[in-house]
């Protein structure tokens, strides 16, 4: 009887090996799939990240190659945080990443809310607020530069002498809320077409649920609304934030970063110091800075909504 029972548990062990095997060869093999495209992605992207942090902690003048390439520790990241023009230059980046966002995601939820509407030629209203989106962002500060904010042809300019008054350069005095202000025209549409699609999938059970229970529209916004596009808005602003952190083009074709470092973001301070200044060590640095301020701010931000926010985001 032992031999049976031990033959039995024998038997159906080995099924159990057939059929987990049958299981795992009927799967599809997706991680195998996928496995050429994550070994691409990661060498494409990680190792020039190696480099970039290989020569953060060396000194590489392009203009004297006869020095060559000097190791200097974490020399370059000491030069960058003892220099105060360094420390604008951080300060601009958390006033235009912040800035931008905050004007995005308010000005983006209250056109979803108007093209959540039915009205005559909304279609076309939408076309038109969707636009700015699609064009390239080096034009778009052209556009600014040239035909709105120049002070002697600009539209700024129209205006102010149609109200008898002074014209103003604002990329002169004020380069830094120009550039927001450009961030905003151009990704604000973006903004509005993904809450746009988070009011569209809300219910309409629910609006009508609290228009029975007396709820006015500012309660529906605050109470039924906003609850539900909270997972939108984290999405939206996660996204959204990462490309602001990396502005460029909008600086280096109004402003090139100044007056100064007045309106100079990490971005643009490492094309300043690989291309203008020639130094590849300092530049790698500024990046690698770049890469893990981007880091924090996504951590501190993502920390404050699901703190915030800690019912509706999970």
């Amino acid at each position: 009887m032992d031999n049976v029972h031990l033959q039995t548990k024998v038997a159906r062990k080995n099924q159990s090996l057939v059929n987990a095997r049958q299981q795992r060869k009927s799967k599809p093999p997706v991680k195998r799939l996928l496995l050429p495209s994550i070994i691409f992605v990661a060498v494409l992207t990680q190792i020039p990240f190696l480099i970039t942090i290989f020569y953060s902690f060396t000194r590489w003048d392009i203009m004297r190659p006869d020095l060559g390439v000097i190791f200097s520790g974490i020399q370059q990241f000491q030069d960058f945080f003892t220099n105060p023009s360094m420390l604008e230059v951080l300060w601009n980046t958390i006033l235009l990443s912040f800035g931008s966002l905050i004007f995005c995601l308010v000005l983006g939820l209250l056109f979803a809310l108007l093209m959540n509407r039915e009205f005559f030629g909304r279609n076309f209203v939408r076309t038109l607020i969707v636009s700015p989106f699609f064009v390239m962002p080096a034009v778009s500060g052209i556009v600014w530069k040239t035909l709105i904010t120049n002070p002697n042809s600009g539209y700024a300019a129209y205006f102010a002498d149609l109200f008898h008054a002074a014209p103003v350069d604002w990329l002169a005095k004020y380069p830094l809320a120009v550039i927001i202000l450009i961030v905003v025209w151009q990704w604000t549409p973006f903004f509005m077409l993904v809450l746009l699609a988070g009011l569209q999938s809300l219910p309409d059970e629910q609006l009508e649920a609290a228009q029975i229970d007396g709820a006015n529209h500012f309660q529906r916004l605050i109470y039924v609304i906003l609850p539900h596009l909270m997972k939108f808005i984290e999405i939206v602003s996660m996204i959204g934030l990462i490309f602001i952190l990396q502005v460029f083009a909008e600086i280096y074709v109004t402003t090139a970063g100044g007056p100064g470092y007045s309106s100079t973001n990490l971005s643009f301070q490492t094309f300043r110091e690989g291309f203008m200044n020639w130094q590849v060590g300092s530049a790698s640095a500024v990046g690698v800075i770049a890469v893990i301020f981007t880091i924090v701010i996504m951590m501190i931000l993502f920390k404050f909504m699901k703190r915030f926010f800690k019912e509706e985001i999970s």
